[in-house]
């Protein structure tokens, strides 16, 4: 079982808001995965290194390989979450990984960065 991702995504810049509305979040899709798994309902989980900042999410979408269910956008912790699940028997690539940076008007925090990890595991 393995999984790869082909790099890091664009720095996600939030630096524009509306008149009466919250910040515009910053979207990359540019980074994409590998899976390769001769398991049985095998899934991918995520989770970051460490807690966001105050008033900031990161959400991250990976889209399915053939016969997987993909979660949708998903609010990433230090504690993982399911983001694909029913994973079985394949070997696929090029697969987008979108990340999703939102802030409200209470963020607190200049720049940083956030370890990401992916892991395929057993669905059960």
């Amino acid at each position: 079982n393995e999984i790869s991702v082909s790099g890091d995504p664009g720095h996600l810049i939030i630096d524009s808001a509306t008149a009466g509305s919250q910040p515009t979040g910053a979207t990359d899709a540019t980074t994409t995965y590998a899976i390769t798994t001769n398991g049985t309902n095998m899934k991918i989980t995520g989770a970051i290194d460490e807690a966001m900042g105050t008033g900031l999410t990161l959400k991250v979408n990976l889209a399915a390989p053939t016969g997987g269910t993909s979660s949708g956008d998903v609010t990433l912790a230090a504690t993982a979450a399911d983001l694909v699940t029913g994973i079985t028997g394949l070997a696929e690539s090029g697969k987008t990984i979108t990340y999703t940076l939102s802030a409200t008007l209470a963020a607190s925090i200049a720049s940083g960065s956030k370890t990401v990890t992916f892991t395929l595991t057993s669905g059960t």
